[in-house]
C-alpha cells in the first residue's frame, strides 16, 4: 500500500478541533514574547474521515498524530507531534512549541496526517491506492492549515484547517433477481491525478497545490461500509477533471466484471464530496449523481462554524 509523503517546509502539521489548547504559557517564563508558549487551536469540523464516513462526525480518534512547525524568515523554530487522548478529550506534544521572537512574523504550519519526511517550504503528497479499510481511508485524508502573522501572547491564536482532496460516495444497489446471493466486493474509483504539490507563494498567503506533475490517473481501492440496507464504497481521490470517456468505476459480482462511465466531465474540488447511485441489474449498470456537498470541515468558506 502507497503511504502519504509529505514534506514540509519548516514543517507543520497540527489541527484540529474541539476547541483543543495546544500548549499554555510557561508561567516560569520571564514576561516575554521570545520563549514564551503559543496558545493555539487547531480546528476543523465535519471530519467525514473520522467517526464516520457518511456521517457528519466531528470528534478525532484515540492516538491520532498531528506536526505543527513554527518558523520565521530568518530563523527556524521547532516542530512538535500532537497524539489525541479520546479518555481525556486532550492533546498530548512531544516538544515544545513557543514564539523565537517578539517582531518578526511567524510561520504556523500545520498538517495531518503526521510525517516525518520535510524539506524547506513545501509539501508532496502522493495519493494511497489502497483506501479499502477504514484506517487506510482516513490516512488518505489529507487536511492542513498555516498561520503567518506577528506574535500574540494576549489571545488564542486560531488555525484554520482545511480538506485538500476530494471524498467520492458510491451508494449501490445490485438486483437481487438478477444476481442472488452476490454483492459487489471490492470497487475502485478513479482519482484524475496520483498526487499533488504544495508551496508557499511569495505572498506567504496559504498553501498553493499544484497537481501538473501527476496528471496520471489512479484507480482507487474504495472503503466499503453497510448501515442496514444501504451499502457504500468511499474514497479519497485528488482534485482535477475525469472526463465522460474515462472509466470511473471498475467492480465485480461473482465472476462477472463491470465498469462505468460518469454522464458528463466533471471537475472534483477540493474540500467537497460527491455522492453517486450505482444500480446494477443483468443488463444495466446505471451511475447517477446525488449530490456535491460543501460539508463542514471539507469546505474551508464554513470555518466559522468549526471553532
Amino acid at each position: 500500500m502507497k503511504t502519504i509523503k509529505q514534506r514540509i517546509s519548516y514543517a507543520v502539521m497540527g489541527l484540529m478541533a474541539m476547541g483543543f489548547t495546544a500548549c499554555t504559557q510557561n508561567e516560569d517564563m520571564a514576561p516575554t514574547l521570545k520563549g514564551q508558549e503559543i496558545n493555539a487551536t487547531f480546528s476543523v469540523g465535519g471530519m467525514q474521515t473520522r467517526v464516520n464516513t457518511l456521517g457528519d462526525g466531528k470528534n478525532w480518534e484515540d492516538k491520532d498524530k498531528l506536526k505543527v512547525s513554527i518558523f520565521t524568515d530568518f530563523e527556524y523554530g521547532s516542530t512538535t507531534v500532537l497524539s489525541f487522548n479520546s479518555a481525556t478529550n486532550e492533546w498530548s506534544r512531544s516538544g515544545s512549541f513557543r514564539w523565537l521572537n517578539e517582531v518578526d512574523k511567524h510561520f504556523i504550519l500545520a498538517v495531518y496526517p503526521s510525517s516525518d519526511d520535510y524539506v524547506p517550504y513545501h509539501l508532496v503528497y502522493e495519493l494511497p491506492t489502497n483506501q479499502s479499510s477504514p484506517k487506510d481511508l482516513k490516512s488518505a485524508d489529507l487536511i492542513n492549515g498555516f498561520r503567518y502573522d506577528r506574535p500574540d501572547l494576549d489571545n488564542i491564536i486560531t488555525i484554520k484547517m482545511q480538506h485538500r482532496m476530494s471524498l467520492v460516495t458510491i451508494m449501490y444497489h445490485v438486483g437481487t433477481a438478477d444476481y442472488p446471493n452476490l454483492d459487489i466486493n471490492s470497487l475502485q474509483i478513479c482519482s484524475p491525478c496520483s498526487g499533488a504539490y504544495f508551496k508557499l507563494p511569495d505572498d506567504k498567503n496559504g498553501w498553493k497545490m499544484d497537481t501538473s506533475n501527476y496528471q496520471e490517473a489512479k484507480l482507487v481501492d474504495a472503503c466499503k461500509t453497510e448501515d442496514g440496507e444501504v451499502k457504500t464504497f468511499s474514497a479519497i481521490i485528488v482534485p482535477g477533471t475525469v472526463g465522460k470517456d474515462k472509466e470511473f468505476l471498475k467492480f465485480s459480482i461473482g465472476e462477472k466484471n463491470f465498469v462505468s462511465k460518469l454522464k458528463s466531465q466533471t471537475d472534483f474540488e477540493e474540500g467537497k464530496r460527491y455522492t453517486y447511485k450505482l444500480d446494477v441489474g443483468k443488463d444495466k449498470v446505471k451511475l447517477t449523481q446525488i449530490s456535491v456537498d460543501d460539508l463542514k470541515g471539507w469546505d474551508s468558506n464554513n470555518e466559522e462554524d468549526l471553532k
